[in-house]
């Protein structure tokens, strides 16, 4: 299996690429995408890849032992990749 750059990664308006963090390797370049997509859209999905890798793995792994303490946890990760990928962060 391959592996990726590790997160997490950042979505730079600025520069219109995408990094990651704290290594600051340059992933992607938005420039190039067609003018007919929400450039911005796409790259903070993009940007919270690693994010919601981790949030889906969280719930998995605290799939059988539920409880009220773990539930709010792996919710709270998920609202975190969530509002990430929805670029309110």
């Amino acid at each position: 299996m391959a592996t990726h750059t590790p997160g997490p990664w950042r979505y730079e308006a600025s520069t219109k690429t995408i990094r990651s963090q704290p290594a600051n390797y340059w992933l992607a370049s938005m420039n190039s995408w067609d003018g007919a997509v929400d450039h911005d859209a796409n790259a903070r999905i993009i940007a919270a890849a690693p994010d919601l890798m981790a949030a889906c793995r969280a719930v998995l792994d605290e799939f059988p032992a539920f409880d009220s303490k773990r539930i709010e946890s792996v919710k709270n990760i998920c609202r975190a990749a969530i509002t990430k990928a929805e670029g309110r962060s």
